[in-house]
């Protein structure tokens, strides 16, 4: 198998673009790709009607880019976090309800507040700043105002938005005046995403009260989700597997904001109204200590081999992945594959081995071994179960 578009398909994985279009930008989920790079994926190795899975859906980025090019989508993830802002971003709204949501975010006073002190005290808000707490706090407490939950869900996720702007890696605080017109900016900017997704649906000939039809979601561990009846019943196999699985030795956040260094928050949790009850190391498939290594790769051979009894047997499985120490975790990463029953393909290059690499800007991660710092360059793997 070799790329026929290969300057355009490699152009579009080493892409530095920011990140845009549909509903894309609803939240910045560690790790995602370029929706450009999904997109010509799905398009190269999919057909229309395809089946698509992503079994580390993480913010969402293939599903919703499947949707918009006519294909089908199942999404994976054990994070609930994932699996909200995913939900959200592939829920077309009605007329109606983004006229509530709009009158409702026109309507919040972010200068003005007297927040519930007994919420201001929830350990998920932790490390936020007090003003920018109490300011969070008193919005979520009017959500009652919505009618229907797709509307709070939606609502929640805009504030999930504000809240990783304000918040996240700042050093600054921004005033409540300037809360509020960023509020009202990211609101209006989420809602034409919305409406552009469903325009690029609806141009494939899916119409707006079938877009939800077309994707699956599933939060869980893959293996839980192989022996749900829903999956059990599963009569098309996805023929495409695109993915970016956990980079082991990379610390990624899947499940916090920094605060002002190196202070964590499990705010996200709170403003999307879910538990937080894992530490790193549940999401990154083992965390980033020798034990923790081994585990990761013993895992992934167990999720690969059980997705092996789930996709189609011709599947194309590809994936984005980094490394702290690729020298050694590379060949490891590539030997669970093999123990997983996968081969490599190496399609962009005719009878070659090159793996694709890019290296990704603006990272904000750190690893475990401040001699390698690899953590921001990406590798390109093909694989296709063996026979």
């Amino acid at each position: 198998m070799v790329l026929d578009t290969q300057e355009k398909f490699v152009e579009s994985f080493c892409s530095s673009d920011r990140v845009r279009g549909l509903t894309h930008n609803f939240y910045r989920y560690p790790a995602r790709f370029a929706p450009e790079f999904a997109k010509n994926v799905i398009l190269e190795f999919s057909k229309e009607g395809d089946w698509v899975l992503d079994a580390f859906m993480g913010g969402g980025t293939t599903i919703v880019e499947a949707i918009a090019n006519g294909r089908n989508a199942l999404g994976i993830d054990i994070n609930p976090l994932a699996y909200f802002i995913a939900k959200v971003k592939t829920t077309p709204l009605s007329a109606r309800d983004q006229e509530r949501i709009l009158h409702w975010a026109d309507r919040l006073n972010f200068e003005e507040t007297t927040p519930d002190r007994s919420v201001m005290g929830d350990p998920r808000l932790r490390n936020i700043p007090e003003e920018t707490r109490g300011l969070l706090v008193c919005a979520v407490s009017t959500l009652g105002q919505l009618e229907f939950p797709r509307q709070r869900r939606f609502a929640r996720c805009a504030l999930l938005k504000l809240g990783q702007w304000a918040i996240d890696c700042r050093k600054d605080i921004p005033s409540a005046s300037h809360m509020k017109r960023q509020f009202l900016k990211q609101v209006m900017e989420m809602l034409e995403g919305l409406d552009d997704l469903v325009q690029a649906a609806k141009d494939l000939g899916i119409p707006k009260n079938k877009i939800t039809n077309r994707r699956m979601l599933y939060l869980g561990t893959i293996n839980e989700a192989m022996g749900d009846r829903n999956f059990a019943m599963f009569s098309s196999t996805p023929k495409l597997l695109l993915t970016s699985p956990p980079y082991p030795g990379v610390h990624v956040l899947y499940h916090r904001w920094q605060v002002g260094g190196r202070r964590e928050t499990p705010a996200p949790y709170w403003l999307a109204a879910l538990k937080d009850g894992h530490g790193e190391s549940y999401y990154t498939l083992g965390g980033r200590s020798i034990t923790g290594l081994k585990n990761y790769f013993i895992k992934l051979t167990d999720t690969f081999w059980a997705l092996r009894q789930f996709i189609d047997p011709n599947a194309l499985v590809v994936q984005l992945v980094a490394f702290s120490d690729p020298d050694t975790q590379l060949p490891a990463f590539l030997n669970a594959m093999r123990s997983a029953w996968y081969e490599e393909l190496t399609p962009l290059e005719n009878g070659g081995s090159k793996r694709p690499s890019r290296k990704v800007p603006n990272r904000k991660w750190y690893t475990y071994s401040e001699k390698n710092q690899h953590a921001s360059n990406e590798i390109l793997l093909f694989h296709r179960p063996l026979r």
